[in-house]
């Protein structure tokens, strides 16, 4: 079973410049806290659920999000 521990959530630049205005910060954070096991890919989780598909990875107690679209 997969644990994520983290203890602050930011946006990277590329969420911010590329998928902020598609996929609002909100949408973003919900979906995070909703998801009880995200897929690891590699260095990074993926949330895929019925509405988004949001990418991000945890270094030292920070979640960053990457990447967020709608399906």
């Amino acid at each position: 079973k997969l644990m994520v521990y983290f203890q602050r959530i930011r946006k990277t630049r590329h969420y911010m410049e590329h998928h902020e205005r598609e996929v609002p910060w909100h949408e973003v954070i919900e979906a995070i806290f909703a998801t009880k096991n995200p897929r690891r890919n590699g260095e990074v989780f993926e949330i895929d659920n019925k509405s988004l598909y949001v990418v991000f990875k945890v270094e030292k107690g920070v979640l960053s999000v990457i990447n967020a679209k709608r399906k």
